[in-house]
């Protein structure tokens, strides 16, 4: 994070490792100072600002997951916190505070010895997956970016799904036009 930026997000999160860069920003393992210490990652995303707004993969992702942290399921990443860091009028930057997952699915898979994964994790890992998947259509959420970099495994082997920024939120007119 910057060090010379004074903010909400600065005082309470301390920065431990950078652990991912993507088009937007990078992403921060850090500790929540005031939740007891517990590790959280923080997405620090900066976007630039146009005559109409924010860019829509940013606010999509804000949107979904605000809209899905009411019904919290055990293989949707849950966001903690929003903080706006700085504002222009090219340029916006946001701090979005997740649950820290220590692995995507291509870095479990790289460490797993031979023979690779045993077909009980394969098919318990499919059944989490399938079961994030069914909690976001039910609640009408279309992900649009499943690949093994947005599915993170936890230490104890549960999938968690990550990465709204092209997902949509869709109504029962949507449904029926080619939007998805």
């Amino acid at each position: 994070m910057d060090k010379d930026s004074t903010n909400l997000a600065d005082q309470q999160y301390e920065c431990v490792a950078e652990i991912g860069e993507g088009a937007y920003g990078k992403v921060f393992k850090a500790r929540d100072l005031k939740n007891g210490g517990r590790f959280v990652a923080l997405k620090r995303v900066r976007v630039q600002t146009s005559e109409e707004g924010m860019p829509l993969s940013t606010i999509r992702e804000v949107a979904v997951l605000r809209h899905l942290e009411t019904f919290e399921h055990p293989n949707v990443v849950r966001l903690f916190d929003v903080c706006t860091v700085s504002r222009t009028d090219r340029e916006t930057k946001l701090t979005l505070v997740f649950e820290h997952v220590d692995q995507d699915l291509t870095t479990y898979l790289d460490k797993v010895p031979e023979p690779g994964v045993p077909t009980e994790t394969i098919k318990d890992m499919m059944l989490q997956l399938f079961r994030g998947l069914d909690f976001l259509h039910s609640h009408r959420v279309v992900h649009r970016d499943l690949k093994p970099q947005n599915i993170l495994v936890t230490s104890n082997g549960q999938i968690k799904l990550a990465d709204f920024g092209l997902a949509r939120i869709y109504s029962f007119q949507m449904a029926l036009t080619s939007v998805v």
